[in-house]
């Protein structure tokens, strides 16, 4: 906030004050319906709205990004919480409280120690296939309550997956209540209604709206519809939870773990998406920070997991938010909602909530990438369906760990088995080119130019020899000299710089010379301290593969 408020155009505030009440009557519905999805009571997901804005107003980078409870969050929390407390209906609240100041705890130490860099190791293709496998077993977890039957509580570890809902709803049609469906599905129509003719208008509050006058003038709650019921008014209270077991505490540190990396992942992704969009810079590790504060915020506020909103943040956008203002106008909305109209929700019914969380994460599912992945990379597309079959299978907590798993393992596949070309010179000119991508480049008969495209260090040193190896063994020629252009390799570690002079060595007793191109000072500094820069005969700093050439021809001539 010091940063943006004293440049803050006072032109700007009635396209914030706009947005903040527009966004504040998407907010309303959301939170109450992703508070449903946590297992938790109503009035706490505007109580985590509330406290995330807030915090979000004094630390947030973004200018259009809005903070608070979302659907994966709220179902992963539901998930991995739930299965800690073990049916313990008592404790469930209480737990749920730890775990999410156990996630603004992760922020805040990732925030001390910089690691918003981390994020970048999480590939484009998991969050494809995990958003679309979070989309599907969402939608699965409200199927009861837009039918109008019992939840399962039985089917045991299947019961609890995307395929065990599934066959649970398809076995209990015969129990749907018609008046609750009925509800549910005008319920779903409109909302997809105004997603399409009305896009800037606050859908979900309307349908909410409408929805409460029905059950106020009919007598649909008798006939089995289900309603939110009485909603308790007043500003949240400092919650202090009671601190687990250590056994207890343990088993929640991978949940909190789990839910802190998508919470910083969904939010970080909306936080870039609009920076670019409106060309201004954002701050990784200041959103850690951000992110931690008000995941702390919303615990000791009697809340839970919140998360950057990508759907809450481009109604935002949409309707003209300028800065982080916005926030603060939210903020004062959530608090006359709370302070005097939490009474008119108590007729919301059950299946509206239903409907809107359906609704809401559609927008997940995005089989337009999933498709381009698929055209365009298979092994991409491999992971993807891998993350998504992930969530389907195991569940979302185990679906985030295999979505990270496989990011980790891209991560590492790549730097380990790097990019590797043999160069060759463009006539008339001193630059040397990869011939694989341009076969017109011309080689010298005893020269080969090789170049990895990555930096050297300990994980990829032994690939890269065997690969030059194997590439000078089927060159058509004799090789007298071997140029390593490093280039693309800014940065060679000590195990990396070891496996060099041993290739070195090994070339030498088959009579070929290694030299170095484009060296760093870096680099050349450490070849020296090693001794290794004169056993090849010197290495100049960022000296080019056509002098290296020539330099070594012209000592030949010599001898």
């Amino acid at each position: 906030m010091l940063e943006w408020l004293p440049q803050y155009n006072t032109s700007w505030l009635r396209l914030d004050v706009v947005a903040g009440i527009t966004v504040a009557a998407s907010v309303i519905p959301e939170g109450l319906a992703y508070a449903s999805l946590a297992n938790m009571p109503p009035e706490t997901g505007l109580y985590a709205g509330l406290m995330a804005v807030i915090a979000y107003l004094f630390l947030g980078t973004s200018r259009q990004v809005i903070v608070g409870p979302t659907s994966a969050l709220a179902i992963l929390l539901a998930s991995g919480v739930g299965t800690v407390a073990s049916g313990n209906t008592a404790s469930y609240g209480s737990l749920v409280v730890v775990t999410t100041i156990l996630v603004g705890i992760f922020a805040g130490i990732s925030w001390a120690f910089r690691l918003g860099f981390l994020v970048h190791f999480i590939s484009g293709s998991v969050l494809t296939g995990f958003s679309a496998g979070a989309a599907l077993y969402i939608m699965s977890t409200q199927l009861s309550k837009l039918f109008g039957i019992e939840s399962s509580t039985s089917g045991g570890f299947f019961g609890k997956t995307f395929f065990g809902r599934i066959w649970f709803a398809g076995t209990h049609l015969a129990e749907t209540n018609p008046e609750t469906l009925t509800v549910g599905v005008a319920g779903i129509v409109l909302l997809l209604l105004g997603e399409r003719y009305a896009s800037r208008a606050p859908s979900a509050l309307v349908v909410v709206v409408l929805s409460i006058m029905l059950m106020s003038v009919t007598n649909l709650q008798a006939r089995g519809v289900d309603i939110v019921g009485s909603i308790p008014s007043g500003l949240p209270s400092l919650t202090v939870p009671s601190i687990p077991r250590i056994a207890t505490l343990g088993a929640l540190v991978p949940v909190a773990a789990s839910l802190f990396l998508l919470s910083y992942v969904e939010g970080i992704g909306v936080v870039e998406t609009f920076a670019r969009r409106h060309d201004y810079r954002t701050d990784a590790n200041q959103e850690l920070l951000a992110d931690g504060v008000a995941n702390l915020a919303a615990g000791f506020g009697g809340g839970f997991v919140v998360g950057g909103s990508m759907s809450r943040s481009a109604l935002n956008d949409a309707v003209g938010g300028k800065t982080q203002l916005t926030n603060a106008v939210i903020a004062l909305v959530l608090v006359i909602v709370l302070l005097f109209l939490t009474g008119v929700f108590a007729n919301l019914p059950e299946t509206i909530l239903a409907a809107i969380v359906i609704v809401a994460v559609t927008s997940l599912f995005d089989a337009s990438a999933l498709r381009q992945l698929y055209h365009v990379s298979k092994s991409e597309f491999t992971i993807a369906m891998s993350a998504l079959l992930g969530v389907l299978t195991v569940g979302m907590l185990w679906g985030v760990f295999i979505g990270v798993v496989l990011s980790l393992l891209v991560a590492i596949s790549r730097v380990s088995s790097p990019t590797t070309h043999e160069l060759g010179q463009i006539a008339g000119t001193d630059h040397f080119v990869a011939l694989d991508l341009y076969p017109a480049a011309t080689t010298i008969t005893d020269v080969f130019v090789y170049r990895v495209e990555a930096e050297l260090f300990y994980a990829n040193a032994d690939t890269v020899r065997t690969d030059l190896l194997e590439r000078l063994a089927k060159h058509d020629s004799d090789v007298e000299l071997v140029v390593f252009d490093l280039t693309s390799s800014s940065t060679v570690d000590f195990e990396a710089a070891q496996m060099l002079e041993e290739l070195q060595q090994k070339l030498g007793a088959r009579g070929i010379d290694l030299r170095f191109a484009e060296a760093e000072p870096e680099v050349v500094q450490m070849f020296e301290t090693m001794g290794f820069a004169t056993n090849i005969d010197g290495v100049k700093p960022e000296e080019s593969v056509d002098d290296v050439i020539d330099r070594w021809s012209a000592e030949q001539s010599s001898e």
